[in-house]
């Protein structure tokens, strides 16, 4: 709801931001004066503020029709989120120098009494000369100023909102501690921890499922978990945060800190969430802890202190939960594409009473695996493969840990209900569900991450994806390690061959084999385009253009010099479906998002309104789902500048393409 200008205040010869409130279409007269009302607030509280990490507000103006327009400090600088989609995500430290940053802003802010609401990576600019400045305070909240509202508007960003606010409204420190924690989280790992495909996804995961472990905090991890705790009343408030991320910043080791969470007023517990009924005799026991957790909020509960320092890092990793063997319960017979697999079958080597570490571990070396029915993917060199049915297996010699691809020539219509019916839970033993999400792949798709315990007695943990590529065909991938391998040896293994998995594109109806293609590169590759269209920038003069076409998904997209040796990567075909294609991959809006300066990027198609395009009249090219303009990131017409969605603003050169 606003634009901010950069100008001069020829006054005192100093560069200022204005930020013009535009208020969104058909307002009636009293909600276009509540919007006044709001933007007024809003100068308000940043008056109040004097903090180094605070952007200063010099002035209010209004406009001819009393709109409001706020003269504040101009800060030379990027977004944090700019950084993280051009640049990539940062390092600990820096981030640890970030978040002390926009803590600060928020301890000044919460002592005038005003929660911020909307912390995010958008919020934070980095300045030129390294300040760092948290911004936008268009959602701040004074305590004696409650009571205005815009109705029918959910106020705040899905993916960085706190879960007591999406649940229950509740606004405090707590809230903007828990986005400071997902801000981080996105700092370090490239996106936030409930990133989804759509805001109801993001809100939906957000009450559901725990945290993603972030894979990249390395230092970081403790604060991450302290910050993002689900109870506000557990979560870490800010002058532990602030011990944990100068400890980051110190670099040395430090003896273990007691660090104290500091507990907020008490709430009513949400009511537990069950996806299917089950007996109390099926309830796997590894959930008792929880129940007792939830049973009064005795003294445990209202306030605990952590040793934190050598143990931090398995604190935040949850590691210490002891699960009691149980009956393993009868199999199912083999079904369609959705079946889940399990580790410990006929034939699969097992080292009873000892579970593999981390340590023992070999690393992977990376082949691709071409199977005779069409398929391709990223697979272990020299790992044993085995077919059954229309179902291959790679395993680990002499380990556990085992890559599972089946396909179905009847694939369901719902991946995501399919992964989360009753018979999953009927396959292993100590079955307990860790995520469970639809994911933008292929046609449709979802995941599910779940752990249980083999036959040997090893706590293993599993990811599989089951998506559809075409009406009558359908695809199962599932990667199972140990638990304890899982931070290392897991998640980035899984990433690796969903990206680079390339599906058969027809079916032959022969019996497939198994064969490995020992000649290829690790990466697997991607047919050259043969024809199509160059997308040209109008003010730039240079192509849509992608530096690798044998990169793995995603691909960021970029801008460079139109040449004929660069034909694979800059004929884009355009298709009837408003898919935008090179190489048999599909432009993209990354994480489908409709926020102004995200990411456009080369993935796997699937059809999704993310992926599909006009262009326009004014050679303009659309974003079907968020309505957003595709151009360079600030502006940029230099080889290599990158390509984001922005609004569609008239006229403007840098938003225009022509196709030649």
């Amino acid at each position: 709801m606003g634009r901010v200008w950069k100008a001069r205040d020829r006054m005192l010869q100093r560069d200022v931001a204005i930020k013009e409130i535009v208020p969104p279409p058909g307002l009636t007269i009293e909600a276009r004066q509540e919007l006044r009302v709001r933007s007024l607030r809003e100068a308000r509280a940043i008056a109040q503020l004097d903090h180094v990490n605070v952007v200063r507000v010099f002035d209010v103006l209004l406009s001819a029709d009393g709109d409001p327009q706020i003269v504040m400090e101009y800060v030379p600088s990027r977004s944090l989120h700019d950084t993280i989609t051009t640049d990539g995500p940062v390092a600990p430290v820096r981030a640890a120098e970030i978040g002390l940053a926009v803590l600060g802003a928020l301890r000044a802010a919460h002592r005038a009494g005003i929660m911020h609401r909307d912390v995010k990576p958008a919020n934070i600019l980095v300045g030129a000369d390294d300040r760092i400045v948290l911004t936008d305070f268009g959602l701040a909240t004074a305590v004696e100023d409650v009571n205005l509202t815009l109705s029918g508007v959910v106020l705040g960003s899905p993916a960085y909102v706190s879960p007591e606010r999406a649940m229950r409204g509740t606004v405090g420190p707590e809230g903007d501690f828990w986005s400071l924690g997902a801000t981080l989280y996105a700092a370090v790992e490239g996106q936030s921890p409930y990133a989804r495909p759509s805001s109801l996804m993001s809100l939906t995961a957000l009450v559901t499922e725990p945290p993603p472990a972030a894979r990249r905090a390395g230092p970081l991890a403790p604060v991450l978990a302290g910050l993002l705790r689900k109870d506000p009343a557990e979560r870490m408030d800010a002058d532990a945060a602030e011990q944990l991320l100068r400890a980051v910043l110190d670099g040395t080791p430090r003896p273990p800190i007691a660090v104290t969470w500091r507990p907020a007023p008490a709430v009513p517990a949400p009511p537990a969430i069950t996806v299917h009924p089950v007996d109390a005799s099926d309830v796997p026991r590894s959930s008792a802890p929880v129940a007792a957790d939830r049973a009064g909020p005795g003294p445990a509960r209202r306030r605990r202190t952590w040793l934190l320092g050598g143990l931090a890092a398995v604190v935040a990793l949850g590691l210490a939960v002891g699960v009691p063997l149980a009956t393993r319960r009868a199999s199912r017979p083999a079904g369609g594409g959705a079946e889940l697999v399990d580790a410990a079958v006929a034939g699969a080597p097992s080292t009873p009473g000892a579970a593999p570490t981390t340590a023992a571990l070999r690393p992977i070396s990376w082949s691709v695996y071409r199977d005779s029915s069409g398929f391709s993917m990223p697979a272990p060199r020299d790992w044993q493969i085995l077919r059954r049915g229309q179902r291959v297996e790679l395993r680990e010699p002499g380990g556990e840990r085992m890559l599972v691809v089946s396909q179905t020539d009847s694939p369901r219509g719902d991946p995501l209900a399919e992964l989360g019916g009753p018979a999953v839970s009927e396959r292993y033993r100590d079955y307990r569900r860790v995520e469970l999400l639809a994911v933008n792949y292929q046609l449709k798709a979802a995941d599910l991450e779940w752990v249980y315990t083999s036959e040997a007695g090893t706590a293993m943990r599993g990811r599989q994806r089951t998506f559809t590529t075409a009406a009558r065909h359908g695809y199962s991938i599932a990667w199972l390690t140990p638990e304890s391998a899982w931070p290392a040896a897991g998640a980035d293994a899984f990433r690796e061959v969903t990206a680079g998995f390339r599906p058969a594109s027809t079916a032959d109806g022969a019996t497939p084999s198994a064969t490995p293609d020992r000649r290829v590169s690790p990466s697997p590759s991607v047919p050259p385009a043969r024809s199509g269209n160059r997308l040209v920038g109008v003010a730039s003069k240079r192509c849509l253009d992608i530096s690798a076409p044998d990169s793995p998904d995603p691909v960021r997209l970029g801008i460079w010099d139109c040449r004929d040796d660069r034909a694979s990567h800059q004929l884009w075909a355009m298709r009837s479906d408003r898919s935008v294609q090179l190489g048999g991959r599909c432009l993209d809006v990354l994480a489908a998002s409709s926020d102004a300066g995200a990411a456009i990027q080369l993935t796997t198609c699937n059809t999704t309104p993310a992926q599909q395009f006009t262009l326009n009249e004014a050679g303009q090219l659309v974003n079907a789902h968020s309505g957003l303009c595709l151009g360079t990131v600030g502006q940029s017409t230099a080889n290599g500048a990158m390509i984001e969605q922005r609004s569609c603003s008239a006229g403007t050169s840098h938003l225009r393409w022509t196709r030649r």
